[in-house]
C-alpha cells in the first residue's frame, strides 16, 4: 500500500516521456524518477545562459563609451603650453623693442638697475601690466629715439673753404661737421641752415636775360620773376627813387634794428647752356661799415665787397661757361656787433640799389 500513495510523486514521469515507463515497470525504485527530474532543471543552464552571457555586459564593460572619459584628447590644450607660447609670447611686456644700445647703462629711476636688468624684468611680464608700465617708463634712458641730424647742403658742399659772414671765420666745412653733431631743429641747427645759400648755393628756374641787359622798366618793373629770385631775413623789391637807366631798379629791405647780422638777397640764376662771358651789372651802394655793406657771391664764393659808393658804378663778374648762381647780397650790421654806433654817417642811407644787368659773351 505503500506503493500507491507514493504512485503521485512518480507521476511527474508524465513530464519525462521518453523514460517514464520504465520507471512503472521497475516499481522496487519508483523514486529514482523524480530524482533524475528535479535535478534536470539543476543541471541545465539554460535559463542561466543569459545570466552567464557577458553579451549583454559588453556594452557595459568595454571602454568605448568611457574612452572620451578616460582619454585626454580633450585635456591636451589645457594640460600642454604648446598653445600657450605664442599667447605669452605675444603678450610679454615690451622693452626697447629695437635692442639698447648701452645694456650696462643705467636706467633712470631704477635704484641703480641696468638697462639689462629692466630689460630681464621686462621679459617676466606682461603688456598692460602695472608693473610693465613702470618700466616702460624708463624706456627713453635705455633706448632713446634716434634723432634726425641737422640737415646741411645735403647736395654737397660748392665751396667748403668759403668762410660765410656771422660764423666766426669757420668754413663751409667746419660748418657742415658742426651740422652732423647736432639735430633737426634745435637752435643751433637753424642758425647753421641760415648760411646753407652761402655754402651751397641752388641754381634757381633760370631764364635768357630779355632784355640784356636787362633793366627793371615796363613790362619788367615786377620782381621777382625768372630769372630772378629775393629771399633772407628780407625781399628786393621794385623801387622808383633810384635808377641808373629809366625810372627803376631793385632796391635792398630796410633791416635797421635787427638782432645780430641780418642778410638778403637778389639772386640772378644763369642757364646752363651758357658759354661763357662777363656779367656786368650797375650798383648803388651808400653803405657804410660796420653799419651794412654790400657783397656779392659766384655759386655761393665770395667774389667781392662794395661800400661808401654814393654814386652808381658798374662792375664787370667774369664767369665760365656753364649754369651759375649770382647773389647780390646785402648785409646789416655784417661783423654782429652787439650794438651799433648811434652817429652813422650822413652818406649812409641803409639800403643798396641794382641796375641794368647785362652778359657779353665771349
Amino acid at each position: 500500500s505503500s506503493t500507491v500513495t507514493e504512485a503521485p510523486v512518480a507521476s511527474v514521469a508524465s513530464e519525462a516521456p521518453s523514460t517514464a515507463p520504465s520507471f512503472e515497470s521497475t516499481g522496487p525504485i519508483p523514486t529514482y524518477a523524480p530524482t533524475a527530474v528535479t535535478e534536470a532543471p539543476v543541471t541545465s543552464t539554460t535559463t542561466n545562459a543569459p545570466t552567464a552571457t557577458v553579451i549583454t555586459e559588453s556594452p557595459v564593460s568595454s571602454t568605448v563609451t568611457e574612452a572620451p572619459v578616460l582619454s585626454i584628447t580633450t585635456n591636451a590644450p589645457t594640460t600642454t603650453v604648446i598653445t600657450e607660447s605664442p599667447v605669452s609670447s605675444a603678450e610679454t611686456c615690451t622693452f626697447c623693442e629695437g635692442g639698447i644700445p648701452d645694456p650696462d647703462a643705467e636706467a633712470a629711476g631704477t635704484g641703480g638697475q641696468t638697462c639689462a636688468q629692466v630689460k630681464a624684468n621686462a621679459d617676466e611680464e606682461t603688456n598692460g601690466s602695472a608693473i610693465c608700465d613702470i618700466l616702460q617708463e624708463v624706456e627713453s634712458s635705455c633706448c632713446p629715439e634716434p634723432t634726425a641730424a641737422c640737415t646741411f647742403c645735403e647736395e654737397g658742399i660748392s665751396n667748403p673753404e668759403l668762410v660765410p659772414p656771422d660764423t666766426g671765420g669757420q668754413t663751409c666745412a667746419q660748418i657742415g661737421l658742426l651740422a652732423a653733431d647736432d639735430t633737426e631743429g634745435s637752435g643751433t641747427c637753424t642758425t647753421i641752415q641760415a648760411v646753407e645759400s652761402a655754402c651751397c648755393p641752388q641754381i634757381e628756374s633760370c631764364a635768357p636775360l630779355d632784355p640784356n641787359p636787362y633793366t627793371f622798366e615796363p613790362p619788367n618793373n615786377v620782381f621777382p620773376v625768372a630769372p630772378w629770385t629775393t629771399g633772407g631775413d628780407g625781399v628786393w623789391t621794385i623801387d622808383d627813387t633810384n635808377a641808373q637807366e629809366g625810372t627803376y631798379s631793385i632796391k635792398s629791405p630796410d633791416l635797421d634794428g635787427s638782432e645780430g647780422t641780418a642778410v638778403s638777397n637778389a639772386t640772378l640764376a644763369i642757364c646752363d647752356d651758357f658759354v661763357g662771358g662777363v656779367l656786368m651789372f650797375n650798383t648803388l651802394a651808400p653803405v657804410v661799415p660796420p653799419y651794412d655793406i654790400l657783397v656779392w657771391y659766384v655759386d655761393g664764393v665770395e667774389i667781392s665787397r662794395l661800400a661808401g659808393e654814393p654814386e652808381w658804378s658798374a662792375v664787370p663778374i667774369s664767369l665760365p661757361p656753364g649754369a651759375h648762381r649770382i647773389d647780390f647780397q646785402y648785409q646789416y650790421n655784417p661783423f654782429s656787433l652787439p650794438e651799433l654806433p648811434n652817429d652813422p654817417p650822413p652818406i649812409r642811407q641803409g639800403a643798396v640799389w641794382i641796375d641794368a644787368v647785362g652778359l657779353q659773351i665771349m
